[in-house]
């Protein structure tokens, strides 16, 4: 059976959709405010991590993922303490849960939803098989 083929241009339209929502989002410093921090940095890794893998296969997908979407939250944050609408523990504190949950989306990403893993190196190429046991 055949997978179908999706676009590439479907996560850098999902990131830039996203994007142009989280503009208009404040939140305080509660649970709910976190989890969705960690929500957003898990989405927007595994978006990462899957465009990743179709565009730049030669590079580790999920390190890429968690990489570059740590560095944009971590930004991000930056640049809210930075016009004054974040004190430095609230910009490090949603900052830090934007990391957590890239983590967590990259490493679900890329070992679950995206195995098995196909990638070409020097020497040949490399396949990794994912075995599963029913207890």
């Amino acid at each position: 059976m055949k997978t179908p083929k999706i676009s590439p241009r479907l996560p850098l339209a999902l990131l830039l959709g996203l994007g142009l929502f989280s503009a208009q989002v404040s939140a305080s410093n509660g649970f709910n405010s976190e989890a969705s921090h960690a929500a957003g940095g898990a989405v927007m890794a595994g978006a990462l991590v899957w465009a990743s893998d179709a565009w730049t296969p030669q590079y580790d997908r999920a390190r890429v993922g968690f990489s570059v979407s740590a560095a944009l939250g971590i930004l991000v944050q930056y640049h809210e303490y930075d016009k004054g609408t974040n004190t430095a523990s609230e910009a490090l504190l949603d900052a830090a849960s934007h990391t957590l949950g890239a983590a967590i989306g990259a490493y679900v990403t890329d070992g679950y939803l995206l195995s098995p893993v196909a990638k070409p190196e020097h020497g040949g190429s490399y396949v990794g098989v994912d075995f599963s046991f029913r207890f």
